[in-house]
């Protein structure tokens, strides 16, 4: 945002110490913002993105749309897949996730980041469309990656907005529930895929999923967008729309560009926060990722509940689980100083406590219905640690 001060010696513009600061805070002074912005609205909107980005890996995950190959059901039954085949699905998500992650990373030096959030929600939801109408495998595949591509927008760029606008006596709070929207989409899916997987098809779930992406998409493109602070410190003015060729008339050349994101990547591996603080979070998301999309068949399979119950279930506890600790670690962290230290150390108590709770859980008995409900209480506590280190470790990254 830029402020222009209403005095005799202010004839040029400058900024204000405050990411976005309001034209009645201070005399004389003029606020550019959108007539929609708050930043209350702005967290509210990307809550709503991320929970639909999100949706999409319960969907997939669910026992109504991954199905199996016995009962010739879901995406395994009509296409025959192996245990392989079906994992290398979530894998080749994030591989378009973690490529396309790097690019937009860089394109928001040159791009409204606002905009990019757009573009990125516009891939995801042709890519959807493409998952409902895939005729095989490989075509399934390949949406799938584009998928994680168009993923990576909205969870790179949404984030800065936060840290540019949250109040800084809440903002580990306002971390906790932007972060807590992924971990309801998921919940989420898993029963409406189940549901309408097991009425409707396994295709449908994704069809749906797309046409509630579209008035979403069109919002993001046609509102008057903001611009990230973080990014633009340094420039007289951020640019507010795509409507200028992508690095534009006076942007670096290809080359230049590659070795400012290869810049940008060596100073983040010297960066012992980022690296111990990723090194840490990397296996338990790992973990937490090969629960969410194998959890669902797995209860099936050991404990016998039907497909559906299951996919109420773990739905319905995720949900449960990841509101209370999501916020709840927030909280904690606010309370007991909203600092480095203080979030990793709170990270690493709930990384353990989740890690000895999920793995004790597997002791219940199998094959019966009493076992699936130890597993399921004794899951919910694993589940309640983890989701409780969401808010400091986004915080600290």
């Amino acid at each position: 945002m830029k402020l222009v001060a209403d005095h005799s010696n202010a004839d040029t513009p400058e900024r204000s110490d405050y990411p976005m600061l309001t034209a009645s805070a201070t005399e004389g002074t003029i606020n550019t913002d959108p007539a929609w912005y708050t930043p209350a609205r702005l967290l509210t909107a990307f809550c709503v993105v991320s929970f639909l980005v999100f949706l999409d890996r319960g969907i997939i995950a669910s026992n109504g749309v991954n199905g199996d190959t016995e009962s010739k059901t879901g995406i395994q039954g009509e296409f025959q897949l192996s245990n392989f085949q079906d994992g290398v699905l979530p894998a080749a998500f994030m591989i378009g996730l973690l490529i396309a992650s790097l690019v937009f990373s860089e394109l928001c030096k040159h791009y409204n980041a606002f905009r990019l959030i757009g573009w990125g929600m516009a891939i995801f939801m042709v890519s959807s469309v493409g998952c409902g109408f895939a005729n095989s495998f490989w075509t399934l595949l390949v949406c799938r990656i584009i998928m994680g591509a168009g993923e990576a927008s909205i969870i790179n760029l949404t984030g800065p907005f936060i840290d540019d606008v949250a109040p800084p006596s809440q903002k580990t709070l306002w971390f906790g529930i932007l972060y807590l929207f992924p971990t309801v989409g998921i919940a989420v899916g898993y029963i409406f895929g189940g549901v309408i997987g097991a009425s409707m098809g396994w295709r449908m779930p994704f069809l749906i999923q797309a046409a509630v992406c579209v008035p979403v998409v069109l919002w993001l493109f046609l509102v008057q967008p903001i611009s990230l602070r973080t990014m633009h410190d340094d420039e007289e003015e951020a640019h507010t729309d795509l409507s200028a060729p992508l690095l534009g008339s006076e942007a670096a050349p290809p080359a230049a560009v590659v070795n400012s994101l290869w810049g940008d990547i060596c100073i983040l591996c010297r960066h012992p926060v980022f690296l111990y603080s990723s090194l840490g979070y990397c296996p338990v998301q790992g973990a937490f990722g090969v629960y969410s999309y194998f959890g669902p068949q797995a209860g099936h399979e050991l404990f016998g509940v039907g497909r559906e119950s299951i996919d109420l279930t773990f739905g319905g506890v995720t949900i449960v689980t990841a509101v209370v600790a999501t916020l709840l670690g927030g909280w904690a962290l606010d309370r007991v100083g909203s600092s480095i230290k203080n979030a990793m150390l709170l990270n690493g108590i709930s990384a353990v406590v989740g890690f000895v709770a999920i793995v004790a859980a597997f002791w219940a008995p199998p094959a019966t219905t009493t076992g699936f409900v130890w597993f399921m209480l004794i899951f919910a506590v694993g589940e309640l640690a983890i989701f409780a280190g969401t808010a400091p470790v986004g915080a600290v990254m």
